[in-house]
């Protein structure tokens, strides 16, 4: 049987969902977790952040083996976003400008790209 790109797509999708659907059930959690007796919930904290860096370790691996390029600016690493394309006249490689959305880091010179999507950084 041959992977197709539709097949890579449609799985990325389900993944990108299943993320989503998990990082809605840990807020779940957080909220239930002040519910809790104050003896369990310094407990309860650590397992939703140990589950949240867990998660995001997977999103990192699975964006990565989907070809998405990662900043370094922390750990899990922080998916990079095309946010635009290099002129090959201005700079001596062409191509997509991948931007962090955490610290702002772009893979182009500085002023040598065309944006195509507004800065990610918050």
């Amino acid at each position: 049987m041959d992977i197709t790109p539709e097949d890579i797509a449609t799985g990325a999708s389900a993944a990108s969902a299943s993320f989503k659907a998990i990082r809605q059930l840990l807020g779940v959690f957080k909220d239930a977790k002040d519910m809790l007796p104050a003896d369990k919930q310094a407990a309860a904290s650590l397992a939703i952040e140990n589950s949240e860096k867990q998660l995001a370790i997977a999103e990192a691996e699975l964006a990565k083996s989907l070809g998405y390029q990662l900043c370094h600016c922390e750990f899990p690493p922080t998916i990079m976003l095309s946010v635009g394309y290099a002129d090959p006249s201005r700079t001596s490689k062409g191509g997509p400008v991948f931007e962090c959305s955490k610290c702002g880091y772009d893979t182009a010179a500085p002023w040598a790209f065309t944006r195509t999507k507004p800065s990610l950084t918050k």
